[in-house]
């Protein structure tokens, strides 16, 4: 029935798509089709669903960021993770230049930081294509339409970080952000890595990321997506959105036309349909 009630769904979904627009800032991600939509639904048993333009490949951007938080604990430590970066929310944009410790891992500021823990992406890349069989690869096209913007805001971002005694190289730090940002896979492979985030007791790290993507994880909207929706979320910029129902499903949705926000117009849509269906309290909500 659930697929059912899923083609339904995009089907309003495309309609909700209208709603958004495309981001200007950054060439690339403005000439997307703004009508694209897919979703995938992986759940902890091994049962997936998936429907809708599943053939499209798209930069992660922003919705990395929980698996660059996730390995950077796994593998180095919450002392030193903690050490750049706190756990706060904040109203802020997503793009503000710091006047302290940036306040979560989920801003620019945040992941720029952390970012500085890594030689380059292929660490974070292999991680995840190794431990999930994802296909994720650098998109070179994508990262020269970033580096290609007048205005480098996270150029100035590192900078910042490097004046407050953060970070010490803020060219390789921005670099290996940007090309995190930079890899591309559909929304299968988003679903997937999402997967890491499901079984909580499997780390006491996912936990900690989990609580950082309910606070802040939607942009300065994360409040009220927290209130409303009620999942530990990410968003990005591309259009990608992936939710966690802990113990239950990765949701992951590609759609590109966004809300003022920043976030997903029809990904939002979709979560508040399949979030409850789920978790088998109930059908569509209205």
């Amino acid at each position: 029935m659930l697929e059912h009630d899923l083609q339904q769904w995009l089907k309003s979904a495309r309609q909700e798509s209208a709603k958004g627009n495309l981001p200007n800032y950054i060439p690339f991600l403005a000439k997307a089709d703004p009508q694209a939509i897919a979703i995938a639904i992986q759940k902890i048993n091994g049962d997936h669903l998936m429907a809708g333009d599943l053939e499209l490949t798209f930069p992660l951007m922003s919705v990395i960021k929980p698996f660059l938080l996730l390995y950077l604990l796994e593998t180095q430590g919450s002392k030193k993770v903690f050490r750049l970066v706190d756990s706060q929310a904040t109203s802020e944009p997503f793009n503000a230049i710091p006047d302290g410790k940036p306040k979560n891992s989920m801003i620019n500021s945040g992941a720029i930081a952390l970012s500085s823990l890594l030689e380059s992406s292929e660490s974070l890349q292999n991680w995840l294509n190794q431990r999930l069989g994802t296909d994720l690869k650098l998109d070179l096209e994508v990262l020269a339409s970033v580096r290609s913007i007048a205005d480098r805001r996270n150029l100035a971002i590192a900078d910042q970080l490097k004046n407050l005694g953060i970070i010490a190289n803020p060219i390789q730090a921005l670099a290996v952000y940007e090309e995190i940002c930079c890899l591309r896979g559909n929304v299968q492979d988003l679903a997937k890595i999402g997967t890491l985030l499901i079984d909580t007791q499997q780390s006491p790290n996912i936990q900690i990321v989990l609580e950082i993507m309910t606070q802040c994880g939607m942009y300065e909207s994360s409040l009220e997506f927290a209130q409303n929706v009620g999942v530990p979320s990410k968003s990005s910029i591309s259009g990608a959105l992936l939710s966690i129902i802990p113990a239950q499903a990765a949701i992951a949705c590609y759609s590109p036309a966004l809300d003022a926000t920043g976030n997903s117009v029809s990904g939002i849509f979709l979560i508040r349909q399949i979030k409850n269906y789920v978790l088998g309290l109930g059908r569509e909500e209205t």
